[in-house]
């Protein structure tokens, strides 16, 4: 058991015992009751006196606080010293009580336009100040993917990006595409209290038709500063109302004052999976984003994710680069804050039993994943060793839960959806048994448990749903309870894995007389410029079918999906109407609708097979991982299978199976590494009233202490745009920037280059340096690094002492061609017309 004495941790320790005993008062079943007590005991550091717990059982309940490892008499509570082996290998020392704060907040200095536009005081971390950097230096029309660990502040970026758009435009605004419902309304909640944002809203389904009209008219007006909506609702009821906001004010009647001037894409990951299968509107978006840049041809295009998986990388590469610029900045980090338990088991009685003793043990709250929605087929047979979410939830209500909830495709009404949600983030809910999609993105920072009871089929899918839990940066355990019974015969959770990683996939010799029967049942054939246009009936049937049903629907669907992605077609639109399945499509290789098509379908059938061989290793490789999970680090394998790096970048995890068993203790910090591209240098954006090239400036203070804000001002309207500046000065800079004629005010405190030295962005920069200090050597030696490399900022400014020295000479015998400046000429420079 491991305790921390900072004033931090014990407010945490007393918060979260605080939750769960309001949680206690609320609950009114016994399972529900021991469950909550047993977490509060176990934060009380496994031992606590009874009148603490401020509840009465009877003899028959008491009775039960075995089942739940809670020992309870006159005077106190206390946790059982189990040796069960119903445990799965590894639990109790996962169990293990360790309150330290496993991610550590970094605190890096704001930026100027951070300060104007927020409440934030600082960015949580390089990745995030990376990405914003990027958002505000990428160049009109261009698209930028982010990729940044979960719970590390991606929403800043539209945040951020929509507050300053609407400082320059009454009606400027962002629009957010988001997988789930329940993500958007998340987003919406949290941007409710942000002032300047409170009036963005989401646009789901479900929404009362009076309601839906009152936020689209708000939207045209220029009302709504951010609005989140899912891909169907943007090719479908939003469409005509996008493309309007990013037409030009000039070109719309008076009172439409929206400007769309970006569009971000969240959880883009899911992109590639999603988009193939069952949610064929996301692999649509690059169409709807040009779309907007044709009306809009500066609009910027976002894709954030905390995951990207190599194949979800190459999808994102090929269907949103621009020949406008496109840069990616991934500060991706294994997230270490997890206790990991994996075991596998030859019988689903074996899973089965030891599910229920860990669900009884598991801190609350927890979420519970499996693979399956529901048992379709009521008797599924003794050889299906599988457990569906249904199924699990229906044996927890038996078993006494009722704070608990069911978060899976069986679920269709989104006003439950909602409530489910609302009850989570609100703790009204201790347990969510759920398929893959309950969670993503939604900010509950308390998660503490994650449990499967499947297995993943990708190591995407297991290492995005362990990331919910732990997002306040404290332990999380992360428990894998799988089926693998290694025979013929039989369906498991390896089988499954396998299978459900493949299947997506439909044969040549269905998919051919598919796509014909949906031509030949096509209607309303035009010709859209040189393109062949129709509407497809997804209800086409095959010869040898002789009804439609959902599954025929979806494997018509896959079809055409396929099709997209080999840039064969266009899917324009999806009919939203009820009973009415169509989607009008665009021919783009006339030859597809030819009498021998067969190289065309070669062509189609080799994207699929590259697809498919990569799902197919991908899951592969991944049981591998599982079932040895004794021998590695998990943590790090799934990692490298995710981030195609190397293993000798990333530290062992020190708290999975294969960690624990060769003692691997747990780093202290985990490296954190930013790549970040560069944006080429664009001239006709700087404001050059400076010389080219590096400059000297004498200041008047050498320290930099007096006369801080008055230098600043200085710089800014000279043109500097960012300041390298001592770790102890970087926040004053900042502030002292947010008032003056600077455009963006980056800051980059002198820590930060010497441990990242790779180079900068490129904008007018000046590096302000004392004489004599040891870091002021460090970061000069790194400035004559990039001279020497070419990668210098333009122009450069370096504030400084001209006693300052770099290798035993002086500067501007070094670094600069020309004599130093005193201070007082900024002034001169500040009066120039900008040099163009």
């Amino acid at each position: 058991m491991s305790f921390g004495d900072s004033s931090d941790t014990q407010e945490w320790l007393n918060g979260e015992t605080a939750r769960l005993n309001a949680c206690l008062a609320q609950a009114m079943s016994i399972a529900d009751k021991f469950a909550l007590l047993r977490s509060i005991v176990r934060l009380k550091g496994g031992r606590m006196d009874r009148v603490e717990a401020r509840l009465d059982f009877s003899d028959r309940e008491l009775e039960a606080a075995a089942r739940f490892g809670l020992a309870i008499n006159s005077s106190t509570v206390r946790l059982l010293d189990e040796r069960d082996d119903r445990a799965p290998q590894g639990f109790w020392a996962a169990h293990d009580l360790d309150v330290s704060l496993r991610r550590h907040r970094e605190h890096l200095p704001p930026d100027a336009m951070l300060l104007r536009h927020t409440q934030h005081l600082d960015y949580r971390s390089e990745g995030q100040k990376a990405a914003v950097r990027s958002l505000f230096t990428m160049p009109f029309g261009a698209s930028l993917m982010v990729c940044l660990p979960t719970g590390s502040g991606k929403s800043l970026l539209f945040q951020l990006m929509a507050a300053k758009l609407r400082e320059e435009n009454a009606g400027g605004c962002v629009v957010v595409i988001t997988p789930t419902v329940s993500l958007a309304l998340d987003h919406e909640r949290t941007l409710s209290v942000i002032p300047g944002l409170e009036g963005s809203r989401a646009l789901v389904g479900g929404m009362a038709p009076i309601e839906r009209a009152n936020v689209v008219d708000s939207f045209r007006q220029g009302e709504i500063p951010i609005l989140l909506m899912s891909p169907e609702i943007a090719f479908g009821a939003a469409r005509e109302h996008l493309v309007e906001a990013a037409t030009n004010p000039t070109q719309k009647l008076r009172p439409l004052k929206a400007h769309l001037s970006a569009i971000f894409i969240d959880e883009a990951h899911i992109i590639e999976n999603w988009g193939r299968t069952f949610r064929p509107d996301f692999q649509r978006l690059p169409g709807l984003v040009q779309e907007l840049r044709d009306k809009n041809r500066d609009l910027r295009c976002v894709l954030l994710s905390a995951t990207l998986p190599p194949a979800a990388r190459a999808v994102l590469r090929a269907s949103y680069q621009t020949d406008r610029g496109w840069a990616e900045v991934d500060a991706a980090t294994p997230r270490s804050e997890f206790d990991i338990v994996i075991q596998a088991y030859d019988t689903a009685d074996a899973r089965l039993e030891a599910l229920d003793f860990v669900l009884d043990r598991a801190p609350r709250p927890l979420i519970v994943y499996t693979t399956l929605a529901g048992d379709e087929d009521e008797d599924r047979g003794s050889r299906d060793l599988r457990l569906s979410a249904s199924g699990l939830y229906n044996r927890l209500r038996e078993r006494g839960y009722e704070r608990i909830a069911l978060f899976s495709g069986e679920v269709s009404s989104n006003s439950e959806r909602n409530r489910i949600v609302q009850d989570w983030a609100a703790n009204r809910l201790d347990i969510v048994v759920a398929t893959s999609a309950f969670g993503m993105g939604v900010d509950k920072a308390n998660v503490r448990s994650v449990i499967h009871a499947c297995l993943p089929d990708s190591p995407a899918r297991w290492y995005q749903e362990i990331g919910r839990s732990a997002r306040d940066g404290r332990q999380g355990l992360a428990i894998c309870l799988f089926t693998d019974a290694k025979t013929d015969n039989v369906i498991d959770d390896t089988t499954h894995a396998r299978s459900t990683a493949a299947s997506s996939w439909i044969t040549r010799d269905l998919a051919v007389p598919r796509w014909e029967a949906m031509v030949q049942s096509s209607y309303n054939g035009r010709w859209i410029d040189d393109k062949r246009a129709m509407t497809i009936n997804l209800d086409a049937i095959r010869q040898g079918i002789t009804i439609s049903t959902d599954h025929n629907r979806r494997w018509n669907m896959s079809i055409i999906n396929l099709l997209q992605r080999a840039r064969m077609v266009d899917v324009v639109s999806c009919t939203q109407e009820p009973n009415r399945f169509a989607w009008d499509v665009e021919v783009r290789e006339p030859g597809l609708l030819a009498y021998d098509p067969v190289k065309i379908w070669d062509r189609v059938f080799a994207l699929r097979d590259r697809e498919q061989a990569r799902a197919r290793e991908d899951v592969r490789q991944f049981i591998n991982v599982m079932r040895r999970a004794d021998k590695t680090c998990v943590l790090r394998d799934v990692f490298e299978l995710l981030q195609d790096r190397h293993t000798d970048e990333i530290l062992p995890c020190g708290r999975c199976p294969g960690c624990r068993a060769r003692g691997e203790i747990p780093a202290l910090n985990t490296p954190y590494r930013v790549l970040a591209d560069a944006w080429p240098a664009d001239m006709a954006s700087k404001r050059l009233k400076l010389p080219p090239g590096v400059t000297l400036l004498v200041p008047g203070d050498s320290s930099l202490s007096k006369h801080l804000t008055s230098l600043t001002d200085r710089l800014a309207a000279a043109g500097i745009e960012q300041l390298l500046a001592p770790d102890d000065l970087a926040n004053a800079c900042a502030e002292a920037l947010m008032h003056s004629a600077a455009r963006l005010g980056l800051i980059i405190n002198h820590s930060s280059v010497i441990r990242d030295p790779r180079g900068i962005t490129n904008l007018p920069t000046a590096v302000l340096l004392r004489p004599h200090e040891a870091t002021s050597k460090q970061v000069l030696s790194t400035v004559k690094d990039w001279k020497n490399a070419g990668i210098l900022p333009d122009p450069l400014l370096v504030v400084t002492s001209p006693s300052t020295e770099l290798d035993g000479r002086r500067l501007d015998q070094t670094l600069s061609p020309r004599a130093p400046y005193f201070e007082d000429a900024l002034e001169h420079f500040s009066i120039m017309e900008t040099i163009r």
